[in-house]
């Protein structure tokens, strides 16, 4: 009986060596056959602008507005294609820390924004078509133009 035993320890070391080596090879498989993949960062295009109250303008039907002339970074496949996002920041103690999504409705009036080619206007209408209060504050406007294509 000894001798039996003798025989078939070295065949359990070698089957030992073949079960712990399948499992090695299979994930060697799968792992070789992952591929890296790149995320593809979108060039977005910001622009900053500080206005001071004096800089807003009435227009003749009583809207008040705010016009940003020679942006070159809004071209017409900008403004045909892209998305256009403005906010606004008031200054609140010395800081421009809150940016607000226009357009919004901020005090009974409605800040709403109009574009194209190379210039973007910012509007502040009134409740019921009356006129807006000029605001009385610093504020800071940030433009950010998103690249898209269309699908279409």
């Amino acid at each position: 009986m000894a001798s039996y035993l003798n025989k078939s320890i070295p065949n359990t070391l070698y089957m030992k060596r073949w079960l712990y080596l399948l499992p090695l090879l299979m994930i060697a498989a799968v792992f070789s056959s992952c591929t890296k993949t790149t995320n593809e960062v979108i060039p977005n295009k910001t622009i900053f602008f500080t206005m001071t109250p004096d800089q807003w303008k009435l227009d003749d039907k009583g809207v008040y507005y705010m016009q940003f002339n020679n942006l070159p970074e809004l071209d017409q496949n900008s403004n045909q294609l892209d998305g256009v996002v403005v906010s606004l920041a008031r200054q609140q103690n010395g800081q421009f820390e809150l940016y607000e999504l226009l357009p919004e409705v901020f005090n009974n009036e409605s800040y709403n924004v109009i574009h194209q080619t190379g210039v973007l206007i910012v509007e502040l209408r009134g409740p019921n078509n009356t006129v807006a209060q000029k605001p009385n504050v610093t504020m800071k406007f940030k433009i950010v133009i998103i690249p898209s294509r269309d699908v279409s």
